[in-house]
């Protein structure tokens, strides 16, 4: 049976304990933070909006992967212990013009997706709002998770599946065949996956040197509150706001190179201002807005696959973290139990970058 620590629990990690117990081996996860995360905590999965969306108006070099990995999170919701916080109520997408929308339906066609232009009554029928907007589509594969109630559904997966998952430990060191703690323990493994987010210690980036390439990217978000429940998730061009199961939120900025997680109130003003000037008169601020610390890799795509022997890396997911999370599962996996690697899962190795 091999041997695995994972270090890092947010939803990539705990995604890759899951699927590696699956396939038989022994987990161990290491988390540096306590067990029951909040917004306010460092892990960008427990302060992001937790959105699924896997299509754009333009095509993008990894499409296929971000759509695959939409369908992991539908048909592995059956059943799951975090089954009740996902929801795949499809998105409105807003669009500056006819153009721009005709091109968001052509790119959605062309990868076998549907995508509906939407009158003004349309929009108005499927948001709830009354604001009438032109330019809108509807699309229908698109998603949203609660951050904070699948997180604690993949660790009550993960545990009921026997992965021990380590809670207020921070791994200070890595060799190729064991991870030593901040308390000094010592965790030997046959591979070692690191999903550190953008958190990755000086030591740990020594080990593992694609890390190093990870830049901290700051996004704030802001809760909002509606007349009505927001049956869908809306995106505009420098906004977006879905409804979870307990609040409604309004995201999100982005702010390379920082890691303070204080929220700026003129960045999420920046924001509600936006969503203002789309739908007049119809949100108003809850009264709570916090900043969650984004992995961004050069391309804005993971690096998934072997950093040096024995290490694998689950980093760098930029926005794309929740959406990728069961697709970064499987391709680690792969690697790990040496099976074979598609193209379009090795062209997200940490190599595509070259040498740190």
């Amino acid at each position: 049976m091999k041997r695995v620590v994972i270090v890092g629990g947010g939803v990539i990690g705990l995604s890759c304990a899951v699927r590696l117990r699956q396939g038989g081996a022994q987990v161990t996860l290491l988390e540096a933070e306590a067990e029951h995360a909040t917004v306010f905590s460092p892990a960008a999965s427990a302060a992001a909006a937790g959105m699924l969306a896997p299509l754009e108006r333009a095509p993008s070099p990894h499409e296929a992967v971000s759509l695959d990995s939409f369908g992991l999170w539908r048909t592995r919701q059956h059943g799951a212990e975090w089954a009740d916080g996902v929801r795949f109520d499809g998105a409105v997408v807003l669009n500056a013009s006819e153009a721009d929308a005709a091109a968001f339906c052509a790119n959605a066609e062309r990868q076998g997706r549907r995508a509906t232009p939407l009158s003004a009554g349309q929009f108005s029928k499927r948001t709830g709002f009354a604001t009438r907007i032109q330019n809108a589509v509807f699309v229908d594969d698109e998603g949203v998770a609660d951050p904070l109630r699948v997180l604690s559904g993949l660790a009550m997966q993960a545990r009921a599946m026997g992965a021990l998952i380590e809670y207020n430990t921070d791994a200070a060191s890595l060799s190729a065949h064991a991870v030593v703690a901040h308390d000094d323990r010592v965790f030997e493994a046959d591979a070692i996956v690191l999903a550190p987010g953008a958190w990755a210690t000086e030591r740990i980036m020594a080990a593992a040197p694609s890390l190093k390439r990870i830049r901290p990217g700051k996004g704030q978000l802001v809760q909002v509150e509606l007349k009505r429940s927001l049956p869908v998730t809306l995106r505009g061009g420098d906004f977006y706001m879905a409804q979870r199961r307990e609040d409604v939120v309004l995201g999100a900025t982005m702010e390379l190179d920082r890691y303070d997680r204080v929220a700026d109130k003129a960045r999420t003003g920046e924001l509600l201002a936006s969503a203002e000037r789309a739908l007049p008169g119809e949100i108003a601020p809850a009264g709570r807005a916090w900043a969650g610390i984004r992995p961004m890799s050069p391309d804005g795509w993971p690096m998934i696959g072997p950093d040096c022997e024995g290490v694998f890396v689950a980093a760098g997911h930029s926005r794309n973290g929740w959406l990728l999370a069961p697709i970064t599962a499987e391709i680690i996996s792969a690697y790990v139990f040496g099976a074979e690697i598609a193209p379009e899962w090795a062209a997200l190795s940490p190599a595509r970058f070259g040498t740190a």
